[in-house]
């Protein structure tokens, strides 16, 4: 009978590591996948804001392309919290904005990481 709860024991332990794992390993993923998300969109901001200065876009439509970038990325960023600034041969883009790390199943933030994006075109 000794055996028989020493085993249920050994079983139950093994169960709660188990879940850390999985939890841990969740967090990480969570948080790898929105840094690489970031990184991408970062180049893209960077790449919007030389385009757009070459063809002197508006900076309505210079906020509309990097909402839909941010939409294929699963980015949280809202059209307010894009700046433009300048147009044409000086042309500033900043983007800032906050992804939040949850906990799987609960849906509680454990984490928010805060962003901040520059994409600069100076005429040279």
């Amino acid at each position: 009978m000794g055996s028989n709860r020493n085993a249920y024991r050994k079983r139950l332990v093994l169960l709660v590591w188990l879940l850390v794992t999985l939890f841990y390993f969740y967090l990480s993923y969570d948080y790898i996948r929105v840094t690489m998300n970031a990184r991408a969109f970062e180049d893209y901001v960077q790449y919007v804001a030389r385009i757009a200065g070459t063809e002197r876009r508006p900076a309505n439509e210079i906020r509309q392309l990097i909402l839909v970038k941010a939409g294929e990325l699963s980015l949280p960023v809202r059209g307010d919290q894009i700046l433009v600034k300048g147009l044409g041969g000086s042309l500033n883009v900043s983007v800032d904005y906050a992804v939040d790390i949850e906990v799987p199943l609960f849906e509680r933030v454990v984490y928010s990481k805060q962003f901040h994006h520059e994409g600069k075109y100076e005429l040279r």
